[in-house]
């Protein structure tokens, strides 16, 4: 880019007498408030209209703020052969400006300050009207950009405002406002008018022959211009797209693939993303927390429940934004409180690979989570999951300045194989003898030993990035500390809350149908062999002779015993009402997996009902810790049986455990809100543990 000669704004006039002055006008307002030396040349190209060059000779006359210099074509060139006329009469940059454009306040200064980055050969501005760089659809809307009255400048302003100032790059320049530099001109020479002389393709052309030559083609994303599109043409212009479209194609056998590829990957996609949410003006006095979740938070999966309610409990002063990763990248979520009855709710694509993520530090990841930063401010970022992330996330927040948490719900980061399962069957407890991680994990996540033993290095070289770490129960602190070193102050144990009401019917005592019915037990969740689909087959059908019943709860995904009583999927929030229309007496938990908390068991707990369930684990604390229920080895199917056939026989044990699930106190999510505010309201510099909650009290039998 020249920095002392003038910059020369070549507008090629053929007909549209308002758009032409509605254009010239704009380009004189605005230059009194430009600190670029530019000059304007109005090339009139033989218009059919006489009152098209008797205006541009008055324009001449008349005391304007910059330089305006008309040109007339003797005969009709073409738009190509007219703008390489200007381009000949240039010294410096250059810039084609359509007739039927409005250029906005800064735009020029906007447009050389972009130019002026190294090996730039084109900008283009944002736009309503021009391929690529046309603005979302909802902004169009929102400013009336396809009405008879846009409201330009409004528009413009809103755009410099919220604009990421990214500067994206691209293929190719869009003609409608295209700011080219010397450097490119003196490499590349004029437009091709011998093949695109009528006009469409010349632009396209030129770019790549740039692009060959090691220039690039940046999007000045935080300009705004005005183009009624496709003035000149009228109703040729389909047609003439066509026959570029083939003369590019013949030319450039790559540009077309490229091009899909470009319009797939978008890479407007996060400055477009900051002005759509920009239309939605949340409050800066709101505080904002940004969520890492390892799958769409619409999703059946605990996590995904509690997040939700979560988020919905802390609306009211706080507004949440959702980063996860999707099929083809990563996807944002926001909800946020703008006054309405209702959160806003919007969700964009960010640039990103495809969600299995098998690298410790995925760069991908981590860009993402980038963009996320870069778009809004945050002032708390949550993590909740860190699967489809890898460890890239740990990285980037160390230099975050607000708060960090972390929730550690599935024990993913003390093991890649997070059920903590040796070869998917048996509980290892977090082994401190790898040998058995070096022949489970080829098995389970087909990833050596290596790649442990390099993820919990990583992971123990970013600990202090995370400011608190939260745990559902201490059984779950206890395995991650097993691995990690972590400040016992930087520890909160906070139990996740009732996903569904606590309030409701059904807790009462009813003696006769425990002591008078056959006994029923409810295996409940997810039909898979992680939660215990094998163990509930095999008593199933240890039971098939017998009064006691076996039933099953939920969405099955592996096969079920025929002994088996199956009910199918459930909404969570009726369950305590079809356990009791069943009769179910005991909630069977058979699963090998170590629980972080057990959210069947809490809604068992509202339900009345008493849990058998793994010994160790969330389960066995709580279990313990209530009284509500009975621990088990879940891989000794021979003393459950017994232990069931010992409590069909002395239904009054049954009756105390009942009383004492009665009795126990659950709390919900929204009790536990205000907890997850305070951490994400604490700055980094603070680090007194929040203060601490009791875990669940039984009571007397």
């Amino acid at each position: 880019m020249s920095t002392t000669t003038p910059v020369t704004v070549i507008v090629p006039v053929y007909r549209g007498l308002d758009d032409v002055r509605r254009c010239l006008e704009s380009v004189t307002r605005h230059a009194a408030c430009s600190d670029v030396s530019f000059q304007v040349l109005a090339l009139e190209d033989a218009s059919p209209e006489p009152e098209v060059p008797a205006y541009l000779e008055d324009l001449v006359s008349e005391d304007l703020s910059c330089k305006i210099t008309v040109g007339h074509n003797s005969e009709n060139l073409g738009f190509v052969r007219t703008v390489n006329r200007g381009i000949r009469q240039s010294r410096g940059d250059v810039v084609i400006l359509n007739a039927d454009t409005v250029v906005t306040e800064g735009w020029l200064d906007h447009l050389t300050a972009a130019a002026g980055e190294s090996g730039v050969a084109t900008v283009t501005p944002l736009t309503n009207f021009g391929s690529i760089c046309t603005l979302p659809r909802s902004i169009i809307e929102a400013f009336a950009l396809d009405g008879s009255d846009p409201k330009i400048d409004d528009c413009a302003d809103f755009v410099f405002r919220q604009s990421l100032r990214l500067r994206p790059e691209v293929i190719t320049g869009v003609g409608f406002c295209m700011y080219i530099t010397r450097e490119a001109l003196d490499l590349c020479g004029l437009f091709d008018e011998d093949t695109f002389g009528l006009g469409y393709g010349e632009e396209v052309d030129f770019c790549l022959r740039a692009t060959r030559l090691g220039l690039r083609h940046l999007v000045e994303d935080s300009t705004y211009v005005y183009h009624h599109g496709a003035g000149s043409f009228g109703d040729q212009r389909r047609e003439r797209l066509a026959e570029a479209s083939a003369r590019l194609h013949d030319r450039y056998r790559f540009f077309r693939a490229a091009n899909t590829r470009e319009r797939a990957q978008d890479p407007l996609r996060l400055s477009f993303t900051a002005l759509e949410l920009g239309l939605f003006e949340r409050r800066s006095d709101r505080p904002h927390v940004l969520h890492l979740l390892h799958s769409p938070p619409e999703e059946v999966g605990g996590t995904e429940k509690h997040l939700r309610v979560l988020i919905r409990s802390l609306l009211p002063d706080f507004d949440a934004s959702i980063l996860y990763p999707v099929d083809h990248g990563f996807a944002l979520r926001a909800f946020w409180n703008i006054g309405s009855e209702t959160a806003f709710e919007q969700e964009f694509l960010l640039p990103g690979a495809p969600k299995r993520v098998t690298r410790v530090h995925d760069e991908v990841a981590a860009e993402a989570l980038r963009m996320a930063l870069d778009t809004f401010r945050f002032d708390a970022v949550h993590v909740q999951n860190l699967i489809g992330h890898s460890l890239a996330p740990l990285d980037v927040l160390a230099d975050f300045p607000g708060s960090v948490v972390c929730s550690v719900r599935d024990l993913y980061l003390a093991c890649p194989n997070h059920s903590l399962l040796y070869r998917n069957t048996q509980p290892c407890g977090v082994p401190a003898d790898l040998a058995l991680c070096e022949r489970c994990l080829p098995e389970t996540r087909e990833l050596p030993l290596s790649y442990l033993t390099d993820f919990r290095a990583t992971a123990r070289a970013h600990l202090e990035s995370v400011d608190r770490w939260v745990f559902a129960s201490q059984s779950a602190a206890d395995y991650f500390l097993r691995v990690y070193d972590v400040d016992p102050e930087r520890i909160e144990i906070i139990p996740h809350g009732a996903l569904i009401r606590i309030n409701r019917p059904g807790r009462e005592l009813d003696e006769s149908l425990i002591l008078d019915e056959p006994l029923r037990l409810a295996f409940v969740g997810r039909g898979w062999a992680k939660k215990g689909l094998g163990g509930a087959n095999d008593l199933a059908d240890r039971f098939a002779n017998s009064t006691v019943e076996i039933h099953h709860f939920g969405e099955l995904k592996d096969p079920a015993s025929q002994m088996l009583q199956t009910h199918g999927p459930f909404d969570n929030e009726m369950l305590p009402e079809l356990l009791h229309r069943t009769g179910i007496q005991i909630v069977l938990l058979p699963g090998a997996y170590a629980e972080t908390f057990g959210h069947v068991m809490t809604e068992a707990l509202i339900a009345g009902l008493p849990v058998i369930g793994a010994r160790y684990g969330a389960l066995g604390e709580r279990i313990r810790a209530t009284g509500a229920g009975w621990t088990i080895d879940p891989t000794d199917p021979a003393a459950i049986q017994d232990l069931i056939e010992n409590l069909d026989c002395c239904r009054i044990e049954v009756l105390q455990a009942t009383r004492r699930a009665i009795a126990t106190n659950v709390e919900s999510i929204d009790g536990t809100a205000h907890r997850y505010a305070a951490l994400y309201r604490s700055s980094r510099a603070e680090f007194e543990p929040a203060s601490a909650v009791g875990s669940e009290q039984g009571g007397s039998a």
